[in-house]
């Protein structure tokens, strides 16, 4: 009888362990087939672009976005981009070619080259920038030709191209330009002095934006 009372226990014990297991997996599982895939970003080399450059690029997305960063091969700048008469190169052909060479996986592409890039400003047709981002769209792309006047060292100049890279990210999440003096989406003007003033981080009514915009993604 004895007997009897301790395998009944020791079976019910060994159910209710099993079925315990069974409700955490069953949950676990559930949390993982729910939860959204990680934002992707590729970040695309054109022409050459020293290694070190590539690795502060990455760390400094995955610093401010919630992102697995990829570094994609490099390619070749593209020949119809090429604009002689100021030998540089057309922003918006390039943000073109960044999409279409782009694998569809990627949330976005970064597009980063150290030669001069420029685009179409008002009534100036080639004007000089630091970078492009297409608003809501998958590209930008990036040039650190502009970003090292005036630097003070080397740091300094890391600061400055993760700051413009962000900032383009920003735009092709949806992200206009914001009037609040130090966020990270202030409309340079197109002098490196505010790219030097801003924080590096957007500011309370832009990471509301951004975060919302992601749920929505």
């Amino acid at each position: 009888m004895y007997l009897k009372k301790t395998e009944s226990r020791i079976n019910n014990t060994f159910l209710w362990k099993t079925g315990l297991f069974m409700t955490i997996a069953i949950l676990v599982l559930s949390s993982c087939i729910s939860a959204k895939p990680k934002v992707q970003i590729a970040i695309q080399p054109l022409g050459n672009v020293r290694s070190q450059i590539l690795t502060v690029i990455k760390l400094g997305i995955e610093k401010v976005y919630d992102a697995k960063v990829v570094l994609l091969h490099k390619r070749n700048l593209p020949k119809a981009a090429y604009y002689k008469p100021r030998w540089r190169y057309r922003a918006d052909i390039l943000l073109d070619k960044l999409e279409a060479w782009t694998d569809k996986k990627y949330t976005k592409v970064v597009g980063i080259t150290e030669v001069d890039i420029s685009a179409t400003k008002g009534n100036i047709y080639d004007w000089g920038i630091f970078g492009l981002g297409q608003i809501n769209g998958r590209p930008c792309v990036i040039s650190t030709f502009r970003l090292k006047r005036g630097m003070k060292n080397t740091k300094h100049f890391y600061n400055r191209l993760v700051k413009v890279v962000n900032h383009e990210i920003g735009h092709t999440f949806g992200l206009w330009h914001c009037p609040v003096k130090g966020c990270l989406m202030q409309d340079a003007r197109g002098t490196i002095r505010t790219v030097d003033s801003e924080s590096g981080d957007f500011c309370k009514a832009c990471k509301i934006k951004l975060k919302d915009i992601l749920k929505q993604n």
